[in-house]
């Protein structure tokens, strides 16, 4: 499994996850370093230091259209994934 694939194992397990429970602070953290890493390989690195609003958006936006774009692309790989996630949550 590619290493992004495996990024996408995580982000679906938190997904589910979040859908099931209220996460811990710690959990918490882990997603948002998860979907970040999903944005950068959606967006690239060049950031700017210090990013306006604008900027931030509009990463924010390129990087869920990117995704969406990919998911639907691979929709039979994704529903997998969704399901594996989900029985790994679930138990």
């Amino acid at each position: 499994m590619t290493e992004f694939l495996k990024l996408l194992a995580v982000y679906y397990m938190c997904d589910h996850a979040a859908a099931l429970r209220p996460l811990s602070p710690e959990e918490v953290m882990g997603r948002q370093r998860t979907y970040e890493a999903v944005k950068v390989y959606f967006t690239g690195l060049d950031v700017p230091s210090d990013p306006t609003l604008a900027q931030i958006a509009a990463r924010n936006q390129a990087a869920y259209a990117g995704f969406k774009s990919w998911e639907a692309e691979n929709a039979g790989l994704v529903a997998e994934m969704k399901a594996e996630a989900a029985k790994a949550v679930s138990g």
